[in-house]
């Protein structure tokens, strides 16, 4: 099959990379995969198998399915000649009605928290094409004693995106640290514009703390490998499939996560610690794992092995038997 994707850039953001993730799948299965942008700019961090091209080019195409994430797009995956057009539904606030009204336009959730949105609002039945991580790609977390280095906690540093809840991750740590915590924070991401360039800049935190800039998308296991645990406080009402928790638990991390994005993925106390979204909540379960390493070993080996069932392989193979 000839399959494809509308994007607006190639650049590391998760809806981007689950489109990379899968292209390179559905390549390595024997089909052809073309991203369309549109500057048809191919991905500097990530190895892609596919063909990368412009805009101009989606007609010179015949497409057995397209796909986008992106509203915007809707009406030139309409106009397209593909067999199969979906929107793939990542960002649960996005408004779909002129999107799904009147329309051939198939419908994919990301995981249960927007299928269930989907279904209570527009009584829509997406298929769930829920996932994903490359487990293989993320070596397990062997040692779960701490000895007298700190504790480290680790976060998502998208400090220009305010529902990445980052804030809430520092401040937890710094009250911890003021009560005598030997504790250090590890945040990272990758510079994508210049408002993000200003955030880190002028960034500040009271307590101990690195944070890791343009880290090597390949050897994301690695800087995993150096937290104690991994913290995520994005906001449930946006956040659909929550890439960063799925790769902390792929490196059997303890994890500690709001709602957003985690339904398919955290159990409560089983593989994981469930948070709401106060600071005060934080800092107590950060706290206890910090006192308890049996307590981190479990979950953290509890998660490594739930989420091989939402390995990208997984999801490959589901959206193939979906398009037949």
């Amino acid at each position: 099959m000839k399959l494809g994707v509308l994007l607006p850039h190639t650049k590391l953001y998760g809806g981007v990379k689950r489109f990379l993730e899968l292209g390179n799948i559905f390549v390595e299965k024997g089909h052809d995969f073309y991203v369309f942008t549109p500057d048809g700019t191919p991905p500097g961090w990530f190895d892609f198998k596919g063909y990368v091209t412009t805009f101009e080019n989606l007609q010179d195409v015949s497409l057995d399915a397209l796909w986008t994430t992106t509203p915007e797009y809707v009406p030139m995956m309409h106009a397209s000649s593909a067999k199969h057009k979906i929107f793939y539904h990542v960002r649960i606030k996005e408004k779909l009605d002129p999107i799904l009204k009147g329309s051939d336009v198939e419908l994919f959730a990301c995981s249960s928290n927007v299928y269930e949105a989907d279904l209570k609002k527009y009584g829509r039945k997406a298929f769930k094409a829920v996932g994903g991580v490359t487990v293989s790609h993320y070596q397990p977390k062997s040692d779960y004693h701490v000895n007298e280095r700190p504790f480290v906690v680790m976060g998502y540093g998208r400090l220009a995106e305010s529902v990445k809840g980052t804030r809430y991750v520092v401040k937890a740590c710094e009250r911890l640290y003021r009560k005598g915590y030997n504790i250090k924070l590890l945040l990272f991401d990758t510079h994508v514009s210049e408002k993000m360039q200003q955030k880190y800049r002028n960034f500040k935190c009271s307590c101990p703390y690195e944070f890791v800039l343009d880290h090597p998308f390949s050897r994301n296991s690695e800087l995993f490998g150096r937290a104690d645990c991994f913290v995520s406080a994005e906001n449930p009402k946006y956040s659909g499939w929550n890439n960063t928790v799925a790769e902390a638990m792929a490196c059997g991390l303890p994890v500690v996560s709001t709602k957003a994005g985690t339904a398919d993925l955290l159990i409560d106390g089983v593989n994981g610690i469930r948070s709401a979204r106060w600071v005060f909540c934080f800092e107590k379960h950060i706290a206890r794992l910090y006192h308890d390493e049996q307590l981190r070993e479990r979950l953290g080996q509890a998660a490594r092995q739930h989420i091989q069932q939402f390995d990208w392989e997984v999801v490959a193979d589901n959206i193939l038997k979906y398009l037949g």
